[in-house]
């Protein structure tokens, strides 16, 4: 029964009954009614309890009238949690379900600091050991250099290409000699261009013996230094060439209907099928080093920028003009067996990598630079540039922030290793407390969501680790290197280019794993944000978001099967509408994004007009007035009306700095001695079990407050009391869940239909009284049998039987009716605070019933002075 029961009442009709006046006390005990003297009429014992309620005891009854009055009015009364817990106690399993919820709640609320400590530790370690701001700053100059400052097609001073403008081989070969070479190989001090002659102004040029190098202060040579980059940086091991070839063979697509010995004659070559290039270049084809070949190197330290040059020269025209004038050929592949007379790119060349590794001794990091082109078999070459950096020692940094690193690594590595004994802690206890195997017990009585999330937390912070340990081992490898490098660099000497390859490779792994690393870091901390949820839910007021997604969790599932189907259909007919004008719908994964973004808002409208202005707009508005008018708003307002039933709900839940305040006026009532830790209630009923957890919780015996009083140590008989309230009111909501607006108002609707009914039977009973008092007005003289039932009695005249029981019985009705009248506007205003909207027609009654009351209390006073007037006469 819930603490909120409804009052019954069930009208009894009946003759006059004397109830006895009941005295107040504070504690339960039995009192006799007292009896006048010489009367006959029947005793009624009473209890009255310690908070005013009236009880009678479980008696045998000679008068059924009596009985079922009786049981009228304990059918009347309201019964409340505490009624039960008092009375009848509470089950074993439903109290230690309550404090076990208890004892997790408390848990992982505590468990919210801790985990913010983490995510801010975890953030700073990764902030001061990566450092991606000054990565950022190192690689973003080097891919602005070479896409603004390598340029060629030359007019004077100016060049009129750049890497976005290589559409061919001859344009690669003039951007790779004329630009790139020259960026990166820099002869001599730069000076700003000449002024034209219009402006008549100073002509740097024009002055003779400027110098080429600059000796500063503290400078070891003059600058620009050798293998000098972009100022602050150094090349390491020079530029290195190298591409991915697709081999010939007959993958050519020919008609079935046509002679394929005449078409391969007409086309008079091979097909070199690849999939490289197709659309724009990716990161992850940029980071791919397998499969490349015809390995070439430019040494700036070994030459000088015209042998590099000329290095150049003979790998575009295969050697041709340095075997016609004699000369020696430069490029290695060229020259090397039968392929002496081949261009070094031809039309087997899928992809093009120049690579060099910059040092920059400001930061103290390593970026491998990585030029590629794709060269696609529709005879578009794509050009992507990507840098990958690291550090030499991450660990090198100022005093301060060095300290703050160690401290943040500390707390991060000890919160995984915290989280971990937990775990394993969880998971001894939960196969102790099973009898079965260890399988079932995991699977029964361990593995949860949360669990699962903890067990990710400690697996990718576990695998950042090692990632992160496997990167610095990459770059300790490659620090290992620089000093050989450095001595080859100065002196160079015939092992230079094993060196130099040795590095390549070195950085490549360095580079691979840093990325990786990277990789690996950006999952830990969405799975720390599942753990604040965790954390979340132990507040009420926190826990509303995790609540609304719960609660709107089967509309948003049935919701989102509409949505997959509406959305899929407008996703498919975009890549049959546009994919074959635009890039970002030629595929199906790049047609599901921009539809996506397209929803919130983001598209290129400009471009989609390239399949007619009409049709693009056709389609664009059906998909706008579908996906986001309807769709998107239906999301919306799935949401928000989860969200606005759980706000609902929180109404009156406690707030975040209450639950604190709580918390610490708990412990101090603790410390005081007032009252006892739930986990030693918990701790009290584990040692009656043997730790069985299992065996404790499926128990139904039924708890008394007396039993927790004398089982566990020092616990107050209102601690005892309060928990088993609590434990049955949780009990009750999960049996009966919370009710829906629509639900309150049906139960408010039936309870005022209820009360309507009972205040119409009081009304008859109202009634049924004032006919018995008309009919006792009529009575003439004695002697009449029913008058001698109700008025006679022995040893005393019909006369003062009848003004003695008159007289007490007044007294007796009106105290009783007082006293019922005061404990009923009690409840009933209890009542009326769970129910507010029924305090209007709830208080007319009670209203009407009071003055039916007032009337009948007048009848009775009328009637004793009708005897009193009688007794005169007489």
């Amino acid at each position: 029964m819930r603490a909120s029961a409804s009052l019954r009442r069930n009208s009894y009709r009946g003759s006059a009954l004397p109830v006895t006046q009941q005295p107040s006390v504070a504690s339960l005990r039995s009192l006799p009614s007292e009896k006048p003297e010489g009367s006959s009429l029947k005793n009624l014992e009473t209890l009255v309890t310690e908070n005013g309620v009236l009880e009678f005891p479980e008696t045998d009854m000679e008068d059924d009238a009596l009985q079922a009055a009786v049981q009228t009015m304990k059918r009347h009364k309201t019964i409340t949690f505490e009624d039960i817990a008092l009375s009848e106690g509470v089950k074993q399993s439903v109290y230690l379900d309550y404090l076990k919820w208890e004892i997790d709640t408390e848990s992982a609320f505590l468990e919210l600091p801790l985990t913010i400590v983490v995510l801010i530790s975890f953030a700073m370690l990764a902030m001061n050991i990566l450092h991606q701001e000054q990565l950022y700053t190192m690689e973003t100059a080097i891919e602005r250099d070479i896409i603004e400052n390598a340029n060629f097609a030359w007019s004077g001073h100016f060049g009129h290409k750049g890497i976005l403008q290589v559409h061919s081989i001859a344009d690669f070969w003039s951007w790779m000699r004329l630009g790139f070479l020259g960026l990166v190989v820099k002869p001599g001090w730069l000076y700003s261009e000449p002024a034209p002659d219009i402006l008549g102004g100073p002509d740097m040029t024009s002055r003779p013996d400027m110098p080429t190098a600059w000796l500063f202060n503290g400078y070891e040579r003059p600058a620009p230094v050798a293998n000098e980059y972009l100022h602050y940086a150094k090349v390491i091991s020079g530029i290195r060439m190298r591409q991915s070839v697709s081999g010939a063979g007959d993958f050519c697509v020919l008609p079935s209907l046509l002679d394929p010995a005449l078409l391969s004659q007409w086309l008079a070559k091979p097909c070199f099928p690849s999939d490289l290039g197709l659309l724009s270049p990716e990161v992850h084809e940029a980071e791919n080093f397998l499969g490349l070949q015809r390995e070439e190197f430019l040494f700036p330290d070994l030459f000088t920028i015209q042998e590099l040059t000329q290095q150049v020269l003979d790998m575009e025209d295969g050697c041709a003009y340095s075997n016609a004038t004699g000369n020696a050929c430069r490029c290695e592949w060229c020259s090397a067996g039968a392929q002496s007379l081949r261009p070094w790119i031809d039309e087997e060349t899928s992809r093009v990598e120049i690579s060099m590794v910059v040092y920059n001794a400001q930061y103290g990091s390593y970026t491998y630079v990585s030029v590629n082109f794709m060269f696609n078999r529709g005879g578009h070459i794509h050009s992507f540039i990507h840098c990958l950096s690291a550090f030499v020692n991450p660990f090198l940094r100022p005093g301060p922030e060095l300290a703050l690193t160690l401290v943040a690594a500390t707390l991060w590595i000890g919160a995984l290793l915290y989280a971990l004994a937990a775990e394993l802690t969880e998971i001894r206890g939960a196969i102790r407390n099973s009898n079965a195997g260890l399988r079932k017990a995991l699977w029964e009585d361990y593995v949860g969501f949360y669990n699962m999330v903890d067990w990710s937390s400690i697996i990718v912070g576990s695998l950042a680790i090692g990632y992160y340990f496997q990167s610095r081992i990459a770059a300790s490898a490659v620090n290992e290197l620089l000093p050989s490098m450095i001595d080859a660099s100065l002196k160079p000497d015939a092992n230079y280019q094993s060196t130099v390859k040795e590095f390549f490779r070195a950085a490549e792994d360095m580079s691979k794993a840093k990325k990786d690393t990277e990789l690996q870091l950006m999952f830990y901390p969405l799975i720390i944000m599942m753990r604040l949820f965790r954390s979340f839910e132990a507040q009420p007021r926190l826990a509303l978001v995790s609540a609304t997604l719960k609660t709107a969790a089967p509309d948003l599932g049935h919701f989102f099967m509409i949505f997959l189907c509406v959305y899929l259909c407008f996703v498919v007919s975009s890549l049959l509408f546009f994919g074959q004008d635009l890039e970002s719908f030629s595929t199906m994964d790049r047609a599901l994004h921009t539809s996506f973004l397209a929803m919130f808002g983001d598209w290129d409208w400009n471009a989609m007009t390239d399949v007619g202005m009409l049709r693009a707009a056709v389609w664009f508005w059906v998909f706008m007035v579908m996906m986001v008018l309807f769709m998107l708003n239906m999301l919306l307002a799935i949401i928000m009306d989860a969200y606005q039933m759980e706000k609902y709900k929180t109404s009156d839940a406690t707030t975040l700095w209450q639950q604190i305040l709580d918390m610490i006026e708990r412990r101090r009532q603790y410390i005081r001695g007032e009252r006892v830790r739930l986990t030693d209630v918990w701790k009290t009923f584990r040692r009656q079990y043997a730790g069985k957890e299992k065996a404790m919780l499926s128990s139904d015996q039924l708890l008394s407050v007396e039993y927790l009083v004398n089982t566990v140590t020092r616990m107050p008989e209102q601690q005892a009391l309060r928990t088993m309230v609590h434990s049955l009111k949780r009990d009750d909501i999960l049996t009966h869940g919370f009710m829906t607006e629509e639900q309150v108002n049906k139960h408010v609707e039936k309870t005022l239909g209820s009360m309507e009914l009972k205040i119409k039977a009081i009304l008859e009973d109202v009634e049924f009284i004032n006919d018995k008092l008309d009919f006792f007005d009529r009575l003439l003289a004695p002697g009449d049998a029913e008058y001698d039932f109700y008025f006679g009695a022995d040893g005393q005249s019909h006369d003062q039987a009848s003004r003695l029981w008159i007289y007490n019985s007044i007294t007796a009705i009106s105290e009783e009716l007082q006293q019922n009248f005061v404990r009923g506007i009690q409840r009933i205003g209890t009542w009326q605070d769970e129910f507010e909207c029924e305090q209007t027609e709830l208080a007319d009654g009670l209203r009407e019933f009071e003055q039916l009351l007032a009337q009948s209390l007048e009848a009775l006073q009328e009637l004793s002075n009708v005897v009193e007037g009688m007794d005169k006469e007489i």
